[in-house]
């Protein structure tokens, strides 16, 4: 397996991820003591739907103002509906959102609506993309529109097939917002999509892609108009599954190469979930590695400065075979204070998810990565 490298920082501070380990898998008091100081707390929210609820994005503009999008279960095997619930200030509520994909001839059959990612330009505009299937078995790509009082379905562009769908979004302006995704070529190949709202209406954006096979935008993140990024993942025959990074420059999109820790077996995964813009010489995409040889997936970040994509050092629960660390999400208010999230599994776990979150600080000479174990929606402490 190729060795992680650390990015050097300005000040020659060799940055690197440290990891805060209590573990809440061990005992009732160790748990305990971890919630005791940990810097997060459990927010009780609604689960509408007894056989399940899952929040695939949140997004906030201020203490009192958020949202937190995703699915829950639907009655049917494989049916998913729109969840979609706001945070006041005090409480978290669901809030009624559209399901396009479950239609009346549909019904009692199994459809699909999920909410991928959100984003808001302010608190009578929030937007939402996924997608949506009817019982055909279809897939297409869903965008929803809260304007204050309800949310409500707005067209996508119509594709050249479908099977399509949004991952991610990003908010510049009311009348400047990109989602992006995936979408299927003629000849069955999956292509880049991303897509731009203008105010009035949303239509496709031309991208390249890095092979004529497959190629998929996870997430975009945005530092102005002209700065751009939109990460995600690309397959080939025969091949490992590699990193796959587009920037828009204000004038076009480019595919800019990024490094891909594993390639030894064709059966290697190198994948990016998740971009962090904050400046143009400094933005974060996280993700994960699978190593096929030692079969074990290990957490992935990779830092832009401004001329090349570096992958930087991270922890991981355990590098133990068959344990599984991934991020699939970055964000942050600072340049150097950011937080990654995802979930690990391995022996101690039976094989169980639990939730993961990853800190970076970076204090003058002091530059750090910091890995916070969480169980459900709750911290640890640092020992």
């Amino acid at each position: 397996m190729t060795r992680l490298r650390s990015l050097t920082s300005t000040n020659s501070a060799r940055c690197r991820w440290h990891w805060f380990a209590a573990l809440l898998l061990v005992s009732g008091s160790l748990s305990q003591a971890s919630a005791q100081n940990s810097i997060f707390n459990i927010v009780p929210s609604p689960s509408p739907n007894g056989r399940g609820n899952t929040f695939n994005a949140v997004t906030a503009l201020s203490a009192n103002e958020a949202w937190a999008v995703g699915f829950q279960n639907d009655s049917q095997l494989n049916g998913a509906r729109t969840l979609t619930e706001h945070w006041d200030g005090a409480k978290w509520s669901v809030v009624p959102s559209p399901n396009p994909g479950s239609t009346p001839a549909c019904r009692g059959f199994n459809t699909g609506n999920v909410l991928n990612a959100v984003a808001a330009v302010h608190p009578t505009s929030v937007w939402a993309v996924g997608f949506s299937f009817e019982c055909s078995g279809v897939q297409k790509p869903m965008i929803l529109h809260f304007n204050g009082t309800a949310w409500k379905t707005v067209a996508s562009p119509a594709l050249l097939n479908n099977n399509a769908g949004l991952n991610g979004i990003v908010v510049l302006a009311a009348n400047n917002i990109y989602a992006a995704g995936f979408q299927p070529a003629a000849n069955g190949a999956v292509l880049t999509l991303v897509e731009h709202f203008d105010g009035h209406s949303w239509s496709v954006v031309p991208t390249p892609n890095a092979n004529d096979t497959g190629n998929l935008l996870s997430s975009i993140s945005a530092n102005s108009p002209h700065d751009i990024w939109a990460v995600g993942n690309q397959v080939a025959p025969n091949t490992a599954v590699k990193t796959l990074a587009l920037h828009f420059d204000g004038m076009s999109w480019s595919v800019v190469p990024t490094p891909n820790p594993v390639t030894g077996s064709e059966l290697d995964q190198n994948a990016l979930t998740s971009a962090h813009a904050i400046s143009v010489n400094d933005v974060t995409a996280a993700g994960f590695i699978v190593d096929f040889i030692t079969q074990r997936q290990l957490t992935l970040i990779e830092h832009w400065d401004g001329a090349r994509w570096t992958v930087i050092e991270t922890p991981n629960v355990s590098t133990a075979a068959g344990s599984v660390n991934i991020l699939t999400g970055v964000s942050g208010a600072f340049s150097n204070d950011l937080y990654t999230a995802g979930f690990f599994s391995n022996s101690s776990t039976a094989g169980q998810p639990k939730t993961l979150v990853e800190h970076f600080f970076h204090a003058l000479t002091v530059c750090k990565w910091a890995r916070f174990e969480t169980r459900s929606a709750c911290g640890c402490a640092a020992v």
